[in-house]
């Protein structure tokens, strides 16, 4: 991510305001959810549009942030309930102690064509080997997005560490592939179309196969003492969610309106976007394998993570 990502869009303002809705039995009615301009987050977006909160009894007010672990800090600071951030940056953050948290619910999983390095027709990047000595963009340092493409380079026998891994957010990374800035770079979508479109960069690598296949890329997560302390209201949060991600999975073209607003694509471009799926429970062994596929990078500093440890069971 997605995610993953990113915005301004991504100046950390409030992509909406809240909405009334009743209390019901829930511990706390009105909540505040950090996403960021991706299509990963467009699902959050819909369950507001379509009422799907506020059946649960929730009001949610929705603010867009460059990236998930901006919006992390959000959380563990307490102006945010809860936040969309892709698993890497989580599962870091929770080995090196900076948060106790919990997955509440699963945002996006990665397909062959929702997140691929692009690049410039001039740069002759055609295989892994070419990324040797170049400059990548992977949105932020230390995500999922450059955990897949130093497992690209290892599994194609390179090190992975012949590529040179730079900071820039989804939405500067048109402009620095541009100016040369960078050789190339790991986008999602509405990235990945628009420079297409605005630049003619295009796919170049695809960074879903084999051991990445069918990655998980993003969740919504909290931090501990608020999934314990409101356990009502994290099960509504689930769900709106699980409604809203059965639609976004089911009906593509429900995700119309809501990508325009989030992503300010046009509306037709919409059906070109190369989605991922959006899953509708948190499966501990499919996040497990983030969590595998980290350690096997040289992540988390030792740390024995295990996912099933990490999440809130799905609400019923």
């Amino acid at each position: 991510m997605l995610l993953v990502a990113s915005c301004s869009l991504l100046n950390g303002t409030s992509a909406s305001d809240s909405t009334s809705a009743p209390a019901g039995d829930v511990e706390k009615s009105q909540i505040t959810i950090g996403i960021l301009a991706t299509v990963d987050n467009a699902p959050v977006q819909l369950a507001k549009d379509r009422g799907m909160f506020e059946r649960n009894g929730l009001a949610v007010e929705i603010k867009v942030f460059p990236s998930g672990p901006d919006a992390l800090t959000a959380v563990k600071a307490g102006s945010l309930d809860l936040c969309l951030i892709n698993y890497v940056s989580f599962f870091e953050a929770v080995a090196g102690g900076s948060v106790d948290g919990r997955v509440v619910a699963d945002a996006y999983q990665a397909t062959p064509d929702s997140v691929v390095l692009v690049a410039k027709e001039d740069k002759g990047i055609r295989k892994p080997e070419d990324l040797a000595g170049k400059k990548i963009s992977v949105h932020s340092r230390g995500n999922i997005n450059e955990l897949l493409l130093r497992e690209l380079l290892k599994g194609n026998g390179l090190d992975p560490s012949a590529a040179s891994y730079v900071d820039v957010k989804f939405p500067n990374i048109q402009a620095a592939l541009q100016s040369n800035q960078i050789d190339a770079g790991v986008l999602v979508e509405p990235y990945i179309t628009r420079a297409g479109q605005e630049l003619g960069a295009k796919p170049v690598l695809r960074l879903i196969d084999g051991p990445t296949a069918d990655m998980p890329l993003s969740g919504y997560v909290a931090m501990t003492p608020f999934t314990e302390a409101n356990p009502r209201t994290v099960a509504a949060f689930q769900r709106a969610m699980k409604e809203a991600n059965e639609l976004a999975e089911n009906d593509r073209g429900a995700l119309g309106p809501v990508l325009q607003e989030l992503t300010k694509v046009p509306a037709e471009s919409v059906s070109s976007l190369s989605l991922g799926r959006f899953p509708t429970s948190v499966d501990a062994s499919r996040l497990q394998r983030v969590i595998d596929l980290m350690r096997a990078n040289g992540q988390l500093a030792g740390k024995d993570l295990r996912a099933e440890q990490l999440i809130v069971p799905t609400a019923s």
